[in-house]
């Protein structure tokens, strides 16, 4: 048996002490840089909502600017960072700096974000053109599996009717 005046008298930890201490620091540890982590990705996506909007609102003036380059014509030919993928149809690739990338043959690795317009055409009136677009992260936030992630989306409409109509 220990004697009391034993237990009174001894200095120090003991070893089922020391992995309980060291239990809760790692557990308190593992919380801790998983709320860095989360601030981290709020803060990077909070800054790619403002590059994605900036950017987006500076292609729809581009577009309002000269419609007719962009649904009849070849927009490419005037932007080279601008990909056709179908009529009526374009993507921007951009790096991980939001610079734009032009030539890109494989944006699953070359492209950190992507930006799809789509122009439709506005049934039941002449020259009246929706815009669509969507700004993607094509790879995953840390500690999110899904990838193309829809940063921003925003509509205009485009008349390309120039001229004034007398009331």
């Amino acid at each position: 048996m220990v004697s009391m005046e034993y237990i009174k008298g001894r200095k120090g930890f003991t070893l089922i002490e020391m992995i309980i201490a060291v239990a809760l620091l790692a557990v308190a540890g593992t919380v801790a840089v998983r709320l860095f982590i989360h601030a981290h990705v709020s803060n990077r996506l909070a800054a790619d909502i403002d590059r994605s909007v900036f950017h987006g609102s500076a292609w729809i003036e581009k577009i309002k600017a000269s419609p007719e380059d962009w649904i009849g014509g070849d927009p490419s030919a005037l932007e080279s960072v601008v990909s056709v993928s179908d009529a009526g149809s374009y993507v921007i690739y951009y790096d991980d700096g939001w610079q734009p990338l032009s030539g890109i043959r494989d944006p699953e690795r070359e492209a950190a974000y992507a930006m799809h317009i789509g122009l439709y055409s506005v049934p039941g009136s002449d020259g009246l053109w929706a815009i669509d677009l969507r700004s993607f992260k094509i790879k995953p936030y840390p500690l999110r599996q899904k990838p193309y992630e829809e940063i921003y989306a925003v509509s205009a409409m485009l008349n390309t009717v120039r001229e004034v109509v007398e009331p």
